[in-house]
């Protein structure tokens, strides 16, 4: 008959630390709320401009195809200027 005692004080005692668990997630679920809430703003304002991004590409994919010449010139100026900032980072680097 003494069995029932300990089994019943482990099972109280896991209780208690899952409580004390929660607890703890609650807190660090709070803690991580605050964290991220900026970003959270910053990520719903980028998604409240959503329509007016894909009206404004689908106007320049139009626009691309009516002079893909232009698109390609931008194209390799971009890769130019990359070439050159990754040129300088090396240089720096060694340094």
């Amino acid at each position: 008959m003494s069995e029932p005692k300990p089994k019943h004080a482990k099972k109280l005692l896991l209780l208690h630390q899952i409580q004390q668990q929660r607890r703890a997630l609650g807190v660090q679920s709070r803690r991580w709320q605050l964290v991220t809430a900026p970003w959270d703003r910053r990520w719903m304002r980028l998604l409240s401009f959503r329509r007016y991004l894909i009206a404004g590409t689908s106007l320049l994919a139009l626009y691309n195809v009516r002079h893909p010449s232009r698109l390609m010139r931008w194209a390799k100026r971009g890769i130019g200027i990359l070439g050159a900032v990754k040129m300088v980072r090396k240089a720096l680097e060694t340094r």
